[in-house]
C-alpha cells in the first residue's frame, strides 16, 4: 500500500507548481520574455509555453494511469513541439494562466483518490515502469527546475 505521508507530499509539491511559476515570472516585461540569455538555451517565452504543454501531456499520462491498467505512455519531443507551436511568439502569461488551470484540475483528482491508486503503473517507452506516485513527484519538481532557468534568464536579462 502506498505511504500516505508520500502521497499527501507529493501532491502538496504537485499543487504548489503555478504559485511557483507567478512568482518567477512576478514583473516580466515583454522584452525580457523574448530575451535569449545564450546561444541554444530557450527564452522566458518558450519556457512557459513547455510548461503548459508538459502540462496537457502530464495530465493525459497521469490520466491514463488512473484509468488504464498499465497504459503505454505517450512520448513528445520539447523542441519539436517549441518549433511546430511558435513557442516564442507565445503570451508568456496566458501560457502561465493555461499551467495554472490545467494543474488545478488534476490536482483536484489527485486529492480524490485513495491511496493505493498512487501504486498504479505507467509505462514509458523512454523511461521505463512508473507509479503514479513517481510521475507526481517527478511532474511536481518539473515547474521548480523550470523557475530555477527562468531566474537565470532574468538575471542574464539583467546583467546584460
Amino acid at each position: 500500500m502506498a505511504d500516505t505521508q508520500n502521497y499527501v507530499e507529493a501532491v502538496k509539491l504537485f499543487a504548489r507548481g503555478p504559485a511557483i511559476l507567478e512568482d518567477a515570472l512576478n514583473g516580466v516585461t515583454p522584452d525580457e520574455s523574448k530575451f535569449i540569455p545564450a546561444p541554444g538555451k530557450w527564452t522566458i517565452r518558450q519556457i512557459v509555453r513547455h510548461l503548459a504543454d508538459t502540462e496537457i501531456v502530464t495530465g493525459m499520462r497521469l490520466r491514463q494511469i488512473i484509468a488504464e491498467d498499465r497504459p503505454n505512455l505517450a512520448v513528445f519531443d520539447q523542441d519539436l513541439w517549441a518549433a511546430a507551436f511558435g513557442y516564442n511568439d507565445c503570451d508568456v502569461f496566458a501560457s502561465a494562466a493555461l499551467v495554472r488551470t490545467l494543474r488545478e484540475d488534476m490536482t483536484v483528482v489527485l486529492q480524490e483518490l485513495p491511496a493505493t491508486a498512487f501504486e498504479r503503473v505507467g509505462l514509458h517507452p523512454e523511461r521505463g515502469e512508473f507509479t503514479l506516485l513517481r510521475w507526481v513527484e517527478i511532474f511536481g519538481k518539473h515547474v521548480e527546475k523550470h523557475a530555477e532557468q527562468i531566474a537565470r534568464a532574468r538575471a542574464s536579462w539583467s546583467s546584460r
